[in-house]
């Protein structure tokens, strides 16, 4: 994966929204809030369902598995989380 992790932010966020989309019954609770420090978890928008979506994606953006088994919920708590935990880093000057 290349980029910056401002750009995997914003690919992150692009992905919540789009798997919350605003309903006729909750108008309101539109993806367009979901911002980099929303509690994703606290707010609903990754629950026991999407949780399988969200690990589906980065798998898929950053080319390497994530296991269930090393999951945390606090590394998917809010997007800036997601893109610092999965997103590009960039490598130590050592």
């Amino acid at each position: 994966m290349t980029g910056s992790n401002d750009d995997f932010l914003g690919t992150v966020l692009e992905f919540l929204r789009d798997l919350n989309p605003p309903t006729e019954a909750q108008p309101s609770a539109t993806g367009a809030e979901i911002g980099a420090d929303t509690d994703l978890i606290q707010a609903g928008i990754v629950d026991s369902l999407s949780i399988m979506e969200l690990i589906m994606f980065l798998e898929k953006e950053t080319g390497a598995p994530v296991p269930l088994e090393d999951l945390m919920l606090d590394s998917i708590r809010t997007a800036r989380t997601i893109a610092a935990v999965y997103g590009p880093h960039t490598p130590d000057a050592g």
